[in-house]
């Protein structure tokens, strides 16, 4: 007899409950699951979070619990609000830095805990 073997993702890394809310996602945008979110502050739309950013999306408020597809149109979506989570999986964009990491949450009820 086989036995199959199972991986498991920590992806929550404590004991607080996540919690998510509906948001409004801005048009023409393919994102990835675990990707964190900045508002615009200009529109109140979500989009990726970009810390070099200067327009509200240079803060990371909420994080993608799933992939989300916008090409068709803005449109309201679930997001991640609060919990507790391991950085390591999440779709940290391209060039992100290990300050960027520790800081990006930081004011919001998201907190990141490494698992060891």
């Amino acid at each position: 007899m086989s036995q199959t073997t199972f991986e498991h993702e920590n992806w929550e890394a404590g004991s607080e409950q996540t919690t998510t809310t509906s948001s409004k996602i801005k048009a023409g945008l393919t994102l990835a699951q675990r990707t964190p979110m900045g508002i615009k502050k200009s529109s109140g739309e979500f989009s990726a979070w970009d810390p070099a950013a200067s327009d509200g999306t240079e803060v990371a408020t909420r994080i993608t619990p799933f992939e989300i597809d916008t090409t068709a149109g803005a449109s309201e979506k679930q997001l991640i609000k609060g919990g507790i989570f391991n950085p390591e999986l999440i779709n940290w964009p391209a060039g992100t830095t290990d300050a960027q990491k520790l800081t990006a949450f930081v004011g919001t009820p998201i907190s990141l805990q490494t698992l060891y």
